[in-house]
């Protein structure tokens, strides 16, 4: 059982990635709206599931999804940076008056939000990967002792018997 300070963190994470690719439907076209879409339907309900009880499932499914995750976003991430020839410049938005700042104008830094989620849920599995691991090394050592207690009167038991049967042949 994973620590529940742990699984409600990752349990976070998670929504709020799954809010985030709600706050970036309208990027990309059909097919993009689509992922965003299908990658929010993942990870609210494995949020839920982490923040109700400890599932090794919802834990696979983070850990999984994430992976791909990042390398989706860094191959995205990279995609675009090409097409802007890779400069380091900013390149200058066009803004109409009154218009502000809308969500188009936060795409990159949202990418760079997602991204940053997705590496802080994997950094989380593998502590309650580590976690686990742990308490499990423990239960072992655990049993091993309490089995080494139970055989430890028996051989007692046998030793005392043993040195009486030699004391009585010797006394005969």
């Amino acid at each position: 059982m994973v620590a529940v300070g742990l699984r409600r963190t990752a349990a976070i994470v998670a929504a709020l990635a799954g809010v985030l690719h709600l706050l970036m439907l309208g990027h990309g076209g059909l097919v993009m709206s689509l992922l965003m879409v299908a990658m929010a339907m993942i990870c609210l309900p494995c949020a839920g599931h982490l923040w109700r009880g400890d599932s090794p499932r919802a834990w696979t499914m983070i850990a999984l999804m994430n992976a791909g995750m990042v390398v989706l976003h860094l191959g995205l991430m990279r995609s675009h940076g090409a097409e802007l020839g890779d400069s380091a410049e900013p390149v200058p938005h066009a803004h109409h008056h009154g218009e502000g700042l809308g969500l188009a104008g936060l795409h990159e830094p949202l990418m760079h939000l997602a991204l940053g989620f997705a590496t802080a849920e994997i950094l989380l599995v593998l502590v309650a990967v580590c976690w686990y691991l742990r308490g499990r090394h423990r239960a072992v050592r655990l049993t091993v002792h309490h089995v080494a207690e139970e055989r430890s009167p028996h051989r007692r038991l046998q030793e005392e018997s043993t040195a009486s049967l030699q004391l009585s042949r010797t006394v005969k």
